[in-house]
C-alpha cells in the first residue's frame, strides 16, 4: 500500500493543505509545533478512523486534541492510495455529529463501504492496534532493557493471537466470548422465568392437595350423613308403613261393618262378590213395585167406579212406591260411600308409598352435595395431574434452550478450535519468526548480530559470543535495534497480503550517526527488495536527510512550516 496525497480540511494545526507522497523513503521534515505530530494522527486517523472519546477520556482523546476550536463541522480530509496498482479515494467527516465515510475506487468509479468492512479489506485486515505495535514507530527513548524485552515479549504473544491479516484471533475469542455471554444471559432470564413458572405451579399443586384433602374429608362426612339419613329413612318408612298398615286395618273394618263397594268395572272379584250379595235386595225392590202396580190395574179393571179401598189402595201403592225409591236412594247412598271409602283408601295407600320413595328431602340433597363434592375432587385430581407433568416437563430444557445451549456448545467449539489453529500457527511461526528478526537485525547492526531465536513461551535471545543472552544484557543503542527488528519482523507476518507503510515518528532521536547509517541502508535495501514499499519518517532534524543523501538513497522531502 502507498499513500498518494494526504488533503487536509480541518485538523489541529493543518488547514486547508494538500501533501503528496511518494514510493520509498519520504522524509517529512519540521520544527517542533509545526505539525508533524498532527499529520502523523491524520493519516493513523483517515486510515482507522477516530472516536469522540467521553467524560475525562474526551480531554486526551486524540479527536479532542486536534478538533478545531472555530467551524467544528469542518473537521475532515481525504486521503488518496493505491493498494497494488489500484487507486482508492478515501474521505471522512470527524465531526462527531455529522460522521461519513465515503471510499471508492477512482480507476472505475465504484462505491465501497467503510461501514462493512471494506476499507479493512484493502488494508489487508489489520487493525489500529496491531498497525501501533508494528509499523507505526514511536522513538522508545530510555526504555531499559528489563523494559524493553517485556514489550517484545507482549508483541510476539499479539502476533501469536492474532495470527496473520487475516485471522484477528484475539478479536474472533472477544466475540465469541461476547455472544456466549449473551447466550447465557438469555439462558439465565429462560431459568429465571421456568424457576417462576416452577414456583407457582408448586403453589398451585399445594393449594390443590389442601383443597384435595378437605374435599375427601368433606366426602367422607357426606358418606357417613348419607348412611345415618338412609337408617333414618329406613326407620321412618317402617313407621310409615305401620301407620298405614294401622289405617288400612282401620278401614277394612269399617268396609266390612257397612259392605264392600263395588269396582266401577265389576272385574275385582271381591267387588263382584260383594255386588252378588245385594243383588237379592235389589230384585226384592222392584218385586214389589211391580207386585203393587199390577194389584192397581187389576183393581182398576174390576172397580167400574172408585170407591174408598180403590183410593186406600192407591195410596198404599204411592206408599209402597216411595219407600222404594227411598230404600234404592238410601242403598246407593250406601254403595257410594261405601266405594269413596274404598277408593280414598287405596289413594292413602299409593301415596304412603310415594313418601316412603322420595319424601326425605335431605337425603337427595345429600346425596346431590356427594356428588358434586366427587366431580369437584375429580377436577381437582385431573387438574393436580397435569401440573405434575408440567413439572416434570419444566425440570427439562425446552426447545429454545435446547437450541441455545447447542449455540453456547458450537462457540466453545470455535473457541477451541481457534486456541487450536492459533497455538498451531504460533509454534509453526516461531521459526519463521526468528528468521525475520535475525534478518533484520543483521542489516540494522552490520552483521554484528545476526541470530535471534524465539523460545516457546515467547521469550526472545540474541546468539552473540556463542551462547544465548536475553536482550536486556546487551548495550541500550543495540536494544533500540532489537526492538526496530522486532517491531519490522511481526510487521512483515502480519501483513504478507498488503505491506502498510512503516512510520518512523522521532523514532531514531537515541541513535547514533552509525546505527542510523546501518538502519537507513537497511531500509532503502528492503525497499528495492519490495518494489512499492513506502516509508515515512517524521523528524525535526536534519541529520536524516544528510545521512539519506550521503549514502545516495533516493528520498521524498516533505518540509512543515
Amino acid at each position: 500500500m502507498q499513500i498518494k496525497e494526504a488533503v487536509i480540511g480541518q485538523f489541529g494545526k493543518l488547514q486547508n493543505r494538500q501533501i503528496s507522497f511518494k514510493p520509498g523513503i519520504n522524509v517529512i521534515y519540521g520544527e517542533n509545533e509545526t505539525g508533524k505530530t498532527t499529520l502523523h494522527d491524520f493519516l493513523i486517523g483517515m486510515f482507522f478512523g477516530m472516536e469522540r472519546g467521553r467524560g475525562r477520556s474526551t480531554q486526551n482523546s486524540m479527536y479532542q486534541k486536534h478538533e478545531p476550536w472555530h467551524a467544528s463541522s469542518f473537521y475532515s480530509g481525504a486521503l488518496r492510495f493505491f493498494v497494488g496498482e489500484k487507486p482508492f479515494y478515501l474521505e471522512r467527516n470527524f465531526y462527531y455529529k455529522d460522521k461519513k465515510d465515503i471510499l471508492k475506487n477512482e480507476a472505475d468509479g465504484e462505491e465501497l463501504s467503510v461501514a462493512y468492512g471494506d476499507l479493512s479489506m484493502l488494508l489487508g485486515g489489520i487493525d489500529k492496534e496491531t498497525f501501533g505495535n508494528t509499523y507505526d514507530i514511536p522513538q522508545t527513548g530510555a526504555v531499559t532493557g528489563k523494559e524493553l524485552a517485556d514489550i517484545l515479549s507482549e508483541y510476539l504473544s499479539n502476533a501469536a493471537e492474532g495470527g496473520g491479516a487475516n485471522i484477528q484471533v484475539q478479536k474472533a475469542k472477544t466475540a465469541l466470548a461476547a455472544r456466549k455471554r449473551e447466550l447465557a444471559q438469555e439462558i439465565k432470564k429462560i431459568h429465571e422465568q421456568k424457576n417462576e413458572d416452577i414456583r407457582q405451579l408448586i403453589v398451585e399443586k399445594d393449594l390443590l392437595e389442601r383443597d384435595s384433602r378437605g374435599l375427601h374429608a368433606n366426602i367422607a362426612d357426606a358418606e357417613r350423613e348419607i348412611d345415618q339419613l338412609k337408617r333414618v329413612r329406613v326407620e321412618e318408612i317402617g313407621e310409615k308403613r305401620r301407620r298405614l298398615s294401622e289405617q288400612k286395618s282401620r278401614q277394612t273394618d269399617h268396609v266390612d261393618c257397612q259392605g264392600a263397594a263395588p269396582g266401577k268395572n265389576g272385574n275385582n272379584p271381591s267387588e263382584k262378590k260383594e255386588w252378588d250379595r245385594e243383588q237379592p235386595d235389589r230384585m226384592a225392590g222392584i218385586g214389589i213395585c211391580a207386585s203393587v202396580l199390577l194389584i192397581n190395574i187389576v183393581i182398576h179393571r174390576v172397580t167400574a167406579y172408585p170407591s174408598f179401598w180403590y183410593y186406600l189402595l192407591q195410596g198404599i201403592f204411592l206408599a209402597g212406591m216411595i219407600l222404594c225409591g227411598l230404600y234404592v236412594g238410601v242403598r246407593y247412598a250406601v254403595e257410594q260411600a261405601k266405594k269413596e271409602a274404598y277408593v280414598s283408601a287405596q289413594k292413602n295407600d299409593s301415596e304412603g308409598v310415594t313418601q316412603e320413595t322420595y319424601a326425605d328431602a335431605g337425603l337427595r340433597q345429600a346425596e346431590r352435595m356427594l356428588l358434586s363434592l366427587k366431580e369437584s375432587l375429580s377436577e381437582k385430581e385431573t387438574r393436580r395431574y397435569n401440573i405434575m407433568q408440567d413439572l416434570e416437563a419444566a425440570k427439562q430444557p425446552g426447545e429454545q434452550e435446547r437450541e441455545l445451549l447447542e449455540d453456547i456448545s458450537a462457540l466453545e467449539l470455535a473457541e477451541r478450535e481457534i486456541d487450536r489453529l492459533a497455538k498451531e500457527y504460533y509454534e509453526d511461526s516461531l521459526d519463521g519468526l526468528g528468521s525475520a528478526v535475525s534478518k533484520w537485525m543483521s542489516e540494522l547492526t552490520a552483521g554484528k548480530y545476526d541470530h535471534a531465536i524465539v523460545k516457546e513461551d515467547g521469550k526472545l535471545f540474541i546468539a552473540a559470543d556463542g551462547k544465548e543472552v536475553l536482550p536486556e544484557a546487551l548495550s541500550h543503542g543495540t536494544l533500540e535495534q532489537i526492538y526496530l527488528a522486532f517491531r519490522l519482523a511481526v510487521g512483515e507476518i502480519v501483513t504478507k497480503e498488503e505491506p502498510m507503510p512503516v512510520i518512523f515518528d522521532e523514532a531514531f532521536g537515541m541513535y547514533d550517526e552509525k546505527r542510523l547509517m546501518h538502519t537507513l541502508r537497511a531500509l532503502d535495501c528492503q525497499i528495492r527488495k519490495e518494489q512499492g514499499r513506502q516509508i515515512l519518517i517524521f523528524t525535526c532534524q536534519r541529520r536524516e536527510m544528510e545521512l539519506l543523501e550521503q549514502a545516495g538513497i533516493t528520498y521524498h522531502k516533505i518540509v512543515l512550516e
